[in-house]
């Protein structure tokens, strides 16, 4: 029964999970995953620190609390409390932009936090019962929990579309209730105690759960049902352009499908008006419109284009100047993310073959359907690594969600070093490249991407790189343009800018004066910052600059691909005091949200290690070697993860199927080293941890190499090649827990401590990776990973030893540990 309980409950808190972390990228946004996920987590963690008290406080409980009653009774306060709290959630105004300004908002997120912890806490206790009550059975616990939770992460693939998000949810809890009908409560063995008043108890019992399982389906099937389900409903955030633009006149939902990618909403209103980088001397009419929304952001336009002259308001606009610069392109390659404007752009040019990349396949069909173009429903750089043709102009359109900063741990390979390369070599020999973006203040994107251009440029050995980039904005907008040959004839620029009235940024040889004529700045800041820069590339002082400079400027790579990242904690005062000293513009930012995060999970962390150890009477031994031996696997495993979470997004372009085909090839593949470990004595723990930290410095080393080779790869072999790749691993990580846990603990208590010890690290490896891969780069994350399994084999060293000073002990490992990073 308990294993049965195990796979089920992690099946279902595992759909819950990664259903709750769509809601909150539609509802608030995406960086408020880290919040989910310290959720779940610690909701597992403080299952253990309860048993770990409970075990120095009663005797006996594992056996109690192992018993088919009491596993019942859990699993149905299971789906009761993951139903309550996504109702709750659904309700509540919670707007964590408004904190610094109503005190009520943090009695929402406390409430919010704890209620969504209990189905995760319930989870985690019968998952912390099974290892403490079957010791000698922890790999097969391992199976069932590792089992069921890979089973959980695909089950949204196939049902998101046909449910959404809040029906699935209602139902997938309802899973673990399946077990419910087949429990058969053990009768009392004493022949006295046999009697007809103790079997009617028993019988009253199970069918007092059936009842209790049948009412909490029927109440589900009222929140479904009751309003069309209006009350499990999840609306996007009111700060979002979806939300928006459903305040015009007429504005209304044509369709609206949820798939594992997002939600996208089509929306019509005779209002929309969408064209960024447009002139404000532009006095035609703009076509009708219409917009598809992913999770309520990223819009993208669809434009009523009757007749060609219909395209010609795009002549007005930024990035047409790229098209005028290559005289009747031949062949257009465009590379969609959000937007839309690029198309009229590309008819409007009167290009003879248009090539459109769409990564998302609903946004692909449409435009397929309304344009009766061709489209690649692909990953743009997957695109460029198989395909050997040339275009004539490559443009990149991607303008980012709606709040600067929302995107700050997004991760995106359209805009490295690596990418504007590749952009580069597809170019005929007359070839341009534009690229549209919006304009922040102080000035950041733009000096980035001048700055990658540049890189690029110098990488491929062409000289003198500034007279191959042009960079012009209007008020909001800049596009950078640059050409595989160096602009001779510098007239065309000028004059498209002047009659367009647009600002020069950058064009070798102009001048402060004609760099902030139209779209007026107290100062020309985006030229002055431009023109340091480029003098510090030709003094070879680049560092200098970009260290000295107030935001992170400096140029991406695939290896450190956040393109909408640019804060300095050295500068971070310096920073608030450019705002405006206005607190809740930090709070825009995803990189202090995840900071925040780190800190209140650090505490909660502490308490829940801590708790336990005051519990244990003084007499008993206190094996603090054996807690870092369970933190050292936690972080170890939570690093393995991300770090592939982090490398597939190159590969697949997008990060949910990354997460997805990751996080269910690790769980199922180490489901089955933790099955095999049921076969393995003590002695193979220290082998296995050497032999995994010998396969990850392999990894760190090579498997760069690999993720670019996968990118040429097509089809489906795009996809089971990066599998295959999790195999070894994924079998290798299943072996550390279980084997510890058969081998290193004595006792129940010591078990669940353990668990709770797992669970701490998972929380805190999980947020720490995050400003890794955004501080240092993704290949830092798995040389963590390896130092956490090395300092996992130097605990089981010592630990089969014995330690007679468990502090000294943990201070020496440690040092180790820091010195080995």
């Amino acid at each position: 029964m308990i294993f049965l309980a195990v796979f089920f409950l992690s099946l279902s808190s595992i759909t819950f999970e990664v259903l709750l972390i769509r809601v909150f990228s539609i509802s608030q946004w995406n960086h408020l995953s880290f919040m989910v996920i310290s959720i779940a987590l610690f909701g597992f963690a403080a299952s253990g620190t309860l048993l770990s008290i409970l075990d120095t406080r009663k005797k006996g409980w594992e056996k109690r609390f192992s018993s088919k009653g009491s596993v019942a009774f859990f699993i149905i306060l299971y789906t009761v409390t993951a139903i309550t709290s996504f109702t709750v959630l659904n309700i509540i105004p919670l707007d964590y932009f408004r904190l610094p300004f109503e005190p009520i908002q943090a009695f929402y997120l406390l409430s919010v936090y704890i209620l969504l912890s209990l189905p995760f806490f319930l989870t985690g206790l019968i998952t912390s019962i099974a290892y403490s009550f079957l010791p000698e059975k922890t790999g097969f616990v391992y199976f069932a929990s590792m089992a069921g939770s890979a089973f959980g992460a695909i089950i949204p693939i196939p049902l998101l579309p046909l449910f959404g998000e809040g029906r699935l949810i209602i139902l997938t809890t309802l899973i673990p209730l399946v077990l419910i009908p087949f429990v058969r409560l053990r009768m009392p063995s004493s022949q006295s105690e046999r009697n007809d008043m103790q079997k009617a108890c028993s019988r009253n019992k199970h069918l007092a759960f059936i009842a209790s399982g049948l009412v909490i389906a029927f109440i589900s099937v009222i929140l479904i049902s009751l309003k069309g389900g209006a009350i499990i409903q999840v609306k996007p955030s009111p700060y979002k352009a979806f939300s928006q633009i459903l305040q015009f006149p007429h504005a209304r939902v044509i369709e609206s499908v949820s798939s594992i990618r997002g939600r996208i909403n089509n929306i019509k209103s005779p209002y929309i008006r969408f064209a960024p980088g447009l002139s404000l001397k532009f006095t035609g009419m703009l076509p009708n419109q219409w917009a598809i929304f992913k999770d309520g952001d990223e819009q993208f336009t669809f434009y009523n284009l009757s007749h060609q002259k219909d395209a010609s308001f795009s002549k007005s606009t930024l990035p047409f100047l790229g098209y005028l610069l290559s005289f009747n392109p031949e062949h257009v390659l465009l590379l969609q993310h959000g937007g839309g404007s690029g198309i009229p752009c590309v008819l409007a040019s009167g290009a003879r073959k248009i090539t459109i990349v769409e990564q998302n396949p609903q946004i692909a069909r449409a435009i397929r359907i309304h344009y009766s173009l061709p489209v690649v429903n692909q990953n743009p750089r997957a695109f460029l690594a198989r395909s050997n043709k040339r275009f004539n102009v490559i443009h990149v359109e991607n303008w980012g969600t709606s709040i600067p900063g929302a995107a700050t741990l997004n991760q995106e390979h359209l805009f490295t070093i690596e990418a504007f390369t590749e952009y580069l070599k597809h170019l005929t020999e007359q070839g341009i490249l534009i690229i549209s973006r919006k304009l922040l203040l102080p000035p950041a994107d733009s000096l980035r991407l001048w700055a990658t251009a540049y890189s690029s440029l110098r990488s491929l050995e062409i000289k003198n790189p500034e007279s191959h980039i042009a960079l012009l904005r209007n008020w909001d907008t800049f596009t950078l343009i640059v050409s595989k040959q160096s602009f001779q004839k510098t007239s065309i620029i000028k004059d498209f800018a002047r009659n367009q009235n647009f600002d020069l940024v950058f064009l070798q040889g102009i001048t402060k004066e004609t760099a902030n004529r139209f779209n007026i700045f107290d100062e020309p800041y985006h030229f002055l910052e431009i023109q340091r820069i480029s003098h510090a590339y030709r003094s070879s002082t680049e560092k200098a600059f970009f260290n000295d400079y107030l935001l992170d400027v400096s140029p991406q790579t695939d290896i450190r691909p956040f393109p909408n990242r640019f804060i300095k904690w050295s500068r971070l005062k310096e920073i608030y005091k450019s705002k405006g000293s206005r607190l809740y513009t930090l709070f825009m930012s995803g990189e202090i949200v995840v900071a925040v995060v780190f800190f209140e999970a650090l505490i909660i962390s502490i308490l829940l290690l801590v708790l336990p150890l005051f519990t244990i009477p003084k007499k008993e031994k206190k094996i603090f070697s054996h807690i870092l031996y369970f933190l050292s696997v936690g972080a170890g495993f939570m690093f393995v993860e991300l770090f592939f979470i982090k490398k597939y997004i190159l590969i697949f372009g997008d990060p949910v199927i990354s997460f997805t085909v990751v996080i269910s090839g690790i769980l199922i593949f180490s489901s089955i080293g933790g099955f095999f470990s049921q076969r393995l004595g003590h002695k193979s723990l220290r082998y296995t941890l050497i032999v995994l930290f010998v396969f990850l410095i392999l990894i760190f080393l090579g498997f760069d190499t690999i993720v670019h080779r996968i990118l040429g790869f097509s089809g489906i072999f795009q996809y089971i090649v990066p599998i295959l790749l999790l195999m070894p691993l994924g079998f290798l990580v299943g072996f550390p827990f279980p084997l510890g846990m058969r081998y290193l603990l004595k006792s129940p208590g010591q078990r669940a401590h353990a668990w709770t010890a797992n669970g701490c690290a998972s929380v805190l490896t999980s947020i720490l990776a995050a400003q890794i891969a955004l501080s240092i780069g993704i290949n830092a994350i798995i040389a963590f990973a390896a130092s956490a399994y090395f300092l996992a084999f130097l605990v089981t060293v010592h630990g089969f030893r014995g330690s007679k000073n468990p502090f000294s002990f943990c201070s020496r490992h440690f040092q180790g540990f820091f010195k080995l990073l």
